[in-house]
Parts: structure tokens; C-alpha cells; sequence
């Protein structure tokens, strides 16, 4: 479950990133020769989850080393687009930003709340019920 919250976080902290990098696009729709910035996390996830180093034992009572349980969590990465939409040279699409922006607050919205839930079976397990 300790993996599980450190994931969520992670991707509460990616979400929070994107928000700024989205907000910056938008602030920035009129600027000539602006590059609108891009988040990239979930992909960083799924490629270190079906990481398939596994490390050699040599006897059966050996500790497994490359399991899924202990893949790292990436933390989430600002990266520049190279794209031109305007003459003055700006790459910002408005419409685009504003439906990553409606879809990044509906995420972080359900991963608050996942949050939240996890954190209530934990409270839940310690108080213990009975």
C-alpha cells in the first residue's frame, strides 16, 4: 500500500506541474515565438512499470531483485514543443490547452480522492473496528 501512495503522489505532483506548464500556455497565447511546454509523467510510469530487468539469484532464498513492487517512480518531466501554429511564431493551440486543462482537473480531482480513500483504510486499520 506504502508503493501505491508513493505513486499517487507522484502523479499529484506531475498533475500540479501540468496545471502551471497549462496555465503558462495560455498565459502566453499572444507572446511571439512563445514554445508552449508539455508534462510527461504517465508515459515515464508505464515504461519503468514493464521494466523487465529481473536480477540473477543464485540460490532460492535469495532476495528477488527487479520485481514490479520495486520499480522506482519517476518524477514528471517539463518538455519544450517544437511546433509553430502563428506567423509571429507562437506554437499555442488554445482550444487544445483548454481541453488538457478541463482533462488535468478531473485527474487530479480522482487522484485526491483516491488519495483520500487510502488514506481512510489506513485510519480505518490502525483505529481497527470493534
Amino acid at each position: 500500500m506504502n508503493q501505491l501512495i508513493g505513486i499517487m503522489s507522484s502523479a499529484l505532483d506531475a498533475s500540479a506541474l501540468r496545471q502551471k506548464s497549462i496555465s503558462n500556455n495560455i498565459a502566453n497565447v499572444d507572446t511571439p515565438n512563445y514554445k508552449p511546454t508539455k508534462v510527461s509523467f504517465e508515459e515515464l510510469l508505464q515504461r519503468e512499470v514493464q521494466s523487465s530487468f529481473i536480477g540473477k539469484r543464485t540460490n532460492a532464498k535469495h532476495i528477488v531483485i527487479g520485481s514490479p513492487s520495486a520499480a522506482q517512480v519517476p518524477t514528471a518531466k517539463l518538455e519544450r514543443a517544437n511546433t509553430t501554429f502563428t506567423n509571429s511564431g507562437n506554437g499555442v493551440d488554445l482550444d487544445y490547452e483548454m481541453a488538457q486543462l478541463s482533462q488535468n482537473t478531473i485527474w487530479y480531482q480522482s487522484l485526491t480522492y483516491g488519495l483520500n480513500e487510502e488514506f481512510n483504510l489506513l485510519k480505518t486499520s490502525i483505529r481497527g473496528r470493534g
